[in-house]
């Protein structure tokens, strides 16, 4: 998104953009060591073992339709151990590629399209509960919590909405106290 006409009716009257970027992309592979690593070689393991010795079973022949499908009754269990192995961090490299940035004088906004499904998410700054510099190349800011029911997908501070895997991440917290602090003074004078 940059900035012009599509963000003409989203912007308050007087606001003006401060920046704009997306996160870093390509995979991250230090993310793929998750907690959920062993249950994936668990899954991955259990059913390549399932679908491997129904194979061997049904291979002989001579069992009816339903039965002789029982090798692919392993493919969920590969996904799922396929994802939990290193299929999130694949996962997370596509979600941050259709991931937009914007960060204006008032507002947070975090834009996706995800299989041409558009989303727009602002953060008021003034409403801002934290905001957190995860110091880094590429760093994140964090600076609210997803919507209950929404879980936010990333590797990097999962559960945590922000600016992720951002190049200028100390640059851009800098701006956002600044704002959050002229706001603050705003309102208490």
């Amino acid at each position: 998104m940059t900035q012009g006409a599509g963000w003409d009716g989203i912007l308050e009257p007087g606001e003006s953009i401060l920046w704009q970027g997306q996160p870093e992309s390509g995979i991250a592979w230090a993310d793929a060591l998750t907690q959920t690593t062993p249950m994936g070689v668990i899954f991955t393991a259990f059913s390549l073992f399932w679908m491997a010795t129904a194979t061997g079973i049904t291979a002989g022949g001579g069992f009816p339709f339903p039965f002789s499908m029982f090798p692919l009754f392993g493919l969920p269990f590969l996904a799922i151990g396929l994802y939990m192995l290193g299929g999130h961090v694949v996962i997370d490299a596509y979600l941050r590629s259709v991931t937009w940035y914007t960060l204006t004088d008032r507002t947070a906004f975090i834009a996706t399209s995800v299989f041409g499904q558009k989303r727009l998410a602002s953060y008021p700054i003034a409403a801002m509960p934290f905001l957190v510099l995860e110091d880094g190349a590429p760093g994140s800011i964090l600076f609210a919590e997803p919507p209950p029911g929404r879980r936010q997908r990333t590797q990097t501070s999962p559960g945590r909405v922000g600016f992720h895997r951002i190049a200028n991440a100390r640059e851009i917290y800098r701006q956002m106290r600044g704002l959050r602090a002229g706001i603050v003074r705003t309102d208490t004078a």
